[in-house]
């Protein structure tokens, strides 16, 4: 047939075949395809019979819509599980497109049906759709067809004369999410264990305390898999719960919740524990960022940033009203204080590693939200030189920063508090001597983003000894991550003032610098290029430091011949200038694989100084390859390639 739908002309086509006669399935041309397609023995036709649902739905006026309904049913007890399983999304699709309160009944039957179908994908299937339609249900009553879906309309009040409609509809459909919650086969449970935010969300504040009873009972689980669904859910759960209650009622959810979760870091299962560890990290910024919303610290997640507006939370309206009250904000810190803090100092100390790990990764996010560029990192020629086998979080936000086209610089936005980052110190320490390699290593990736925490130096001095602890470690991966780390942690993390940065390179990077460059072991000076590779890419050179030139230490070789006249006595000098000269030093080193790191870490950072400073390290460069040269069987090609290489680089950018 070649008319449309919905178009009058298929309207007058049925009418005309009503009056010849035909007078089986009246209506729509597509409503007797659709019949024709329902009671055919292909499984393919009875599928695609339900997927035109959608389509026509919108299309059809209500004794239509019955024929239409009439064959989703039967669909949804087809023999076939494949069909079952089309319909099922079909009834997601129509859940959005009911815009009469008529057929509201019809979709919670098929939720209850979905609930007691054979197949357990089916009946997981059920849960998803009983909040999507409960999400609905005020569109069938009050919604505009006109604006579609899109405008979902929040619950009435109590007031207004269709609450009670809805509300008859709600005790329908919670049975549906209580029954699956029992369950005997746990991948149903699970799905309701994942999307109880959701619920609770769709359903309104008259429901919470049910709900929360519902997540209750699943955080107890005898699945492990159960338990750390709903042990993930719980931070997306509380803000649903909090972000949708008065403001004397939102701390009902936590005081419910946290007994479970005290339970639950003593449980046998590692994903259980792992999940609360992330579960917690989330839940603290949430907590902080509402309390912190009332006060002057620059920290807080939920302050707006100049000139940005940030858009309400999509799945949950944000109450009106202030958290600005003392009160409020002394709530939210009691929790944080009493038992966020110390569950994540319980986890940081469990026996598994993949729960140590977690609970770190928990405590960096906490503890920072970097504001990086969302676009990809371009293709460049300098990412060849990046041959580590084992690369960090920091290794890979180094090469991300120096390889964009803008090379921003990594914000952080501070949530612990300087108390609360004291009380991790001796955490992160004794995790420091762990035997997991990968144990250590996280423990030192938390160190940029505890400095940003902080205000004071003497804390700041007390977390760069857990870098300066691992960069002497056997695993060359924990040595690195330990020297990015250290190199990152002046960054004005926390926008603590321009002078920070400066301060830290001057007087805690570059003397660890210098020392790493003199070291009699080979790995500490190739860690030491590696560091001013980290401080020239990020940007993180103060405009100036005091350096010691090289007639003042007999370990530091001259400088190149064409800077040959500068002062052999202590000098000002820029700060770039002094650890390019710290590279020098290493050019002619014993050891060909140091050597070989100055060609590629110049090569990395000729692109990103200025003419002075490039120039000066393409004599170093120049000087390398005629000395390497000279060096006769001794000489080493590599060595000699890279130094090539970055003068190459350097040639081009000159043109």
């Amino acid at each position: 047939t070649n008319c449309a739908v919905g178009d009058d002309s298929s309207l007058s086509l049925d009418d005309q075949s009503t009056r010849s006669g035909n007078t089986s399935h009246a209506g729509n041309a597509f409503i007797s395809v659709v019949h024709r397609l329902a009671a055919s023995k292909s499984t393919s036709a009875r599928i695609t019979a339900c997927s035109l649902g959608p389509v026509l739905w919108s299309h059809l006026d209500f004794p239509r819509q019955l024929q239409l309904r009439g064959v989703i049913t039967r669909a949804l007890h087809d023999v076939e599980v494949i069909v079952r399983k089309s319909t099922a999304a079909v009834l997601h699709e129509i859940a959005e497109l009911v815009f009469d309160r008529r057929s509201v009944p019809w979709l919670v039957l098929m939720c209850e049906r979905s609930m007691t179908d054979p197949e357990p994908q089916l009946r997981a299937a059920a849960m998803t759709l009983t909040w999507h339609l409960a999400e609905h249900l005020p569109n069938a009553f009050t919604g505009d067809a006109n604006k579609g879906s899109l405008s979902i309309r929040r619950l009435p009040p109590r007031t207004d004369p269709t609450f009670m409609d809805v509300y008859l509809l709600q005790c329908k459909l919670l049975p549906v999410a209580s029954n699956l919650a029992e369950d005997r086969i746990a991948s149903v449970r699970l799905s309701v264990a994942a999307q109880c935010d959701r619920l609770v969300n769709a359903m309104g504040e008259h429901w919470f305390n049910i709900i929360i009873d519902l997540l209750q009972a699943l955080l107890s689980d005898s699945d492990e898999r159960v338990r750390s669904e709903a042990t993930l859910c719980m931070p997306r759960f509380a803000e649903s719960v909090i972000l949708g209650t008065e403001e004397d009622q939102d701390s009902t959810v936590l005081e419910s919740l946290m007994p479970l979760a005290l339970k639950i870091q003593r449980d046998s299962s590692p994903i259980v524990r792992s999940s609360l560890a992330t579960a917690t990290g989330e839940l603290l910024i949430f907590l902080v960022g509402l309390g912190g919303a009332s006060h002057d610290a620059p920290s807080s997640p939920l302050r707006k940033r100049e000139g940005s507006e940030a858009p309400p939370s999509p799945r949950s309206p944000r109450r009106k009203g202030s958290y600005s009250d003392e009160t409020g904000y002394k709530r939210y810190k009691k929790h944080v204080d009493d038992t966020f803090i110390p569950i994540l100092q319980n986890l940081l100390q469990d026996p598994d590693p993949e729960v140590t790990t977690a609970s770190l990764r928990a405590v960096t996010n906490a503890s920072r939200s970097s504001a990086r560029s969302s676009t990809s990192t371009p293709s460049c020629s300098h990412s060849k030189f990046d041959d580590d086998d084992l690369a960090s979080v920091a290794s890979v936000t180094s090469l991300q920063s120096h390889l964009s086209v803008d090379r921003t610089k990594p914000v952080f936005i501070p949530v612990l508090s300087e108390k609360q980052v004291l009380r991790l110190l001796p955490t992160l320490s004794n995790l420091a001597t762990s035997a997991q390699w990968r144990v250590r290593q996280s423990a030192v990736e938390i160190v940029p983003a505890l400095l940003g925490c902080t205000h004071r130096h003497e804390t700041r001095h007390e977390i760069s000894k857990l870098c300066l602890t691992l960069m002497g470690d056997k695993v060359d991966a924990v040595r690195k991550t330990a020297a990015e780390c250290l190199c990152l942690g002046g960054s004005n993390l926390a926008m603590h003032g321009e002078d920070d940065g400066g301060e830290w390179i001057a007087k805690i990077v570059v003397p660890h610098l210098k020392t790493c460059s003199r070291s009699e072991d080979a790995k500490q000076r190739m860690l030491s290029l590696k560091m001013i590779e980290i401080i020239i890419t990020n940007g993180l050179c103060p405009s100036r430091v005091d350096v010691v030139e090289s007639g003042a230490s007999g370990d530091m070789p001259p400088s190149p011949s064409s800077h040959s006249d500068n002062s052999e006595a202590a000098t000002k000098e820029s700060a770039v200038r002094a650890i390019l000269t710290i590279a020098a030093s290493l050019a002619s080193d014993a050891v060909p694989n140091v050597r070989l790191n100055v060609g590629r870490v110049l090569g990395v950072t000729v692109g990103l100084l200025d003419r002075s400073n490039a120039e000066f390290a393409a004599s170093v460069l120049e000087q390398q390859i005629e000395k390497e040269k000279s060096r006769g069987t001794g000489s080493d090609r590599d060595v000699i390639f890279f130094a090539q290489q970055a003068l190459s680089i350097f040639r081009q950018q000159s043109t």
